[in-house]
């Protein structure tokens, strides 16, 4: 046996007992105080995930999150970004985390990545992207989007029926896709369709499904089909027997630190291969306002905004209380300058989802609340009401730009219901293309690298 795998094999069990380490040779013990992130079920370098609820694992939920115990430590209370950890380097799984620090051999894997520059007040940038999406919020309007899911065979007939009861209702609408696990039509050849049909689509992409390959590939594919819309997602845990392999190569923020070098510098990050027409993407991301304790959420998405990303959806609100919370934190740290944040609001018709919501990872359900639904005697009515109220509720907070359905049912008629005099989002997005501004007739890439100094990697 030679050396290094003797030094290795040593080093995986004293710091196995001490750290419950997982070999992975490029250790970041010292930026984590000494908790290893790699015992994260999702083994993500940055978190924690939006399935985190009251400090406790979305995967293993009778332990408490990694994530929430390093954030704890390292930085307890504080609301800045913490720094952005890259992936680990697969190459070095298994061997000695000593040598390689000695050799520099893994000085990029477990070095924070540098800032990428961008500027302040991001919001009040002209246009950046071709996205209408972005023209739509940059006009000022109160934004409303919903999400339809990819189907799972190759037909699109119920989802263009879907289409067409929503479209005059909505300013974007998100793809959904593999849906527990589910095979179905990727996000992004859904939102190819829902381009064709006239809509303004948004992809879902997620770390669970994506290596840093596929996910590049897919932007520029989305590119070629002029979709300009991304929401960048870790992505919960499949379940199911057997339980299916999961990527997991990126978190959300090193997801959208990928897409927005690109975007800014022509370069993909992780190859530092030029790209001469680089994708241009309006780049999203969730947060869940409900992880504990209540800077945790801060911190992490003051991470997502310095990674890159432009607009935020929030996990769904069933407790306004603690939302407004979150946002006038939010307005005090001057995210809502950064980003444009739309409020998740759920929209539960269903008794037999209500009865399983809070068994949901990442999912507030007051006990409260879930008594109110469960003795409601017409619960589609009633959650109709609830989503209509709690609208009218967020968008008298100040940061709140728009909202966002998530339908927790099957009945996509009802969503149209709920937006019914908030105004034409058609016209509003007409009227955002004639007047906001934009970088002239520079090419876009060169006007935006004018603005925003991304610094060498």
């Amino acid at each position: 046996m030679d050396v290094k795998r003797v030094v290795a094999r040593t080093e995986a069990f004293l710091k196995g007992m001490v750290f419950d380490c997982r070999s992975c040779g490029q250790c970041v013990l010292d930026k984590t105080g000494l908790i290893c992130p790699m015992t994260c079920p999702k083994g993500l370098r940055n978190g924690p995930c939006g399935g985190t609820l009251e400090g406790r694992c979305e995967v293993l939920p009778d332990k408490e999150c990694v994530w929430v115990r390093i954030h704890e430590r390292t930085a307890p209370g504080s609301l800045s970004a913490p720094p952005l950890l890259a992936s680990p380097d697969s190459a070095l799984f298994h061997t000695s985390s000593y040598l390689n620090r000695m050799t520099g051999i893994d000085r990029q894997a477990r070095s924070a990545l540098p800032a990428l520059g961008l500027p302040p007040r991001r919001r009040q940038l002209p246009l950046q992207t071709d996205s209408g999406f972005e023209r739509a919020l940059k006009s000022g309007a109160f934004i409303r989007t919903c999400e339809v899911r990819s189907p799972r065979e190759a037909d699109f007939s119920a989802l263009r029926a879907e289409v067409a009861r929503l479209k005059d209702h909505f300013d974007a609408i998100n793809a959904t896709a593999y849906l527990n696990g589910r095979p179905s039509l990727p996000s992004a050849r859904t939102a190819a369709e829902l381009k064709r049909l006239g809509v303004e689509p948004i992809v879902q992409s997620t770390c669970r499904d994506h290596t840093k390959t596929t996910f590049v590939a897919e932007l520029v594919n989305n590119s070629l089909n002029d979709v300009h819309n991304v929401l960048c997602l870790t992505g919960d845990s499949y379940a199911g027997t057997p339980k299916i392999k999961q990527v997991f190569d990126m978190d959300a923020a090193l997801m959208l630190y990928e897409a927005r070098h690109l975007r800014e510098a022509g370069r993909i990050h992780f190859t530092d291969a030029p790209m001469a027409a680089p994708p241009r993407p309006f780049l999203g991301a969730a947060i869940n306002p409900f992880t504990t304790p209540h800077n945790i959420p801060i911190r992490r998405l003051q991470q997502k905004i310095a990674a890159g990303a432009d607009f935020i959806q929030t996990q769904l609100i069933f407790d306004l209380d603690r939302f407004a919370e979150f946002m006038r934190t939010c307005c005090e740290q001057g995210i809502d300058q950064e980003v444009f944040i739309l409020a998740g609001i759920p929209v539960l018709t269903s008794k037999k989802v209500s009865d399983m919501l809070a068994h949901i990872p990442g999912i507030h359900f007051p006990e409260a609340v879930a008594r109110r639904f469960r003795a409601s005697h017409d619960i589609r009515s009633f959650g109709v009401e609830w989503a209509r109220s709690t609208v009218e509720a967020v968008r008298t907070l100040p940061g709140v730009s728009g909202v966002h359905l998530m339908l927790m049912g099957s009945d996509h008629g009802v969503l149209p219901e709920i937006v019914t005099g908030l105004g034409a989002p058609a016209a509003r997005a007409a009227d955002a293309a004639a007047t906001a501004p934009r970088h002239g007739d520079r090419p876009m890439r060169a006007a935006a690298r004018d603005a925003i100094n991304v610094q060498p990697v």
